[in-house]
């Protein structure tokens, strides 16, 4: 079987990170991970596991994909980052947005929030 493209691997990051799949995400992730966001860097897989787990009190945080760019073991992943109410299931406010996403060993070792 052959092992799933970096596209493949964006998408499940993402996809677990909507879903509030902890475990999922952190199974994809690189020992060295670095997340950068406007405030913070984490860095390594206990950090990136704990910056996956902030949760807003009503809302919830799911990446939209629009389109998946690859060029070599990087993703420019395409996304309206959306904030759902926990009740309704409504899209509160969609944010469109660029994640860098960077792969190592077939694991994901960067995330970056960019312009989009």
């Amino acid at each position: 079987m052959k092992a799933p493209g970096y596209s493949e691997l964006a998408r499940q990051v993402l996809e677990a990170l909507s879903r509030g799949d902890v475990p999922g995400f952190t199974a994809l992730v690189h020992p060295e991970i670095e997340i950068h966001t406007a405030r913070d860097v984490y860095r390594g897989a206990d950090a990136a596991e704990e910056w996956a787990r902030k949760r807003y009190e009503h809302l919830e945080r799911h990446f939209a994909i629009d389109r998946l760019e690859a060029r070599g073991d990087e993703v420019a992943a395409r996304v309206r980052t959306q904030y759902v109410w926990r009740e309704s299931g409504l899209v509160g406010d969609e944010e469109p947005m660029t994640i860098h996403l960077a792969f190592a060993d077939g694991s994901l070792v960067r995330w970056k929030y960019g312009e989009a």
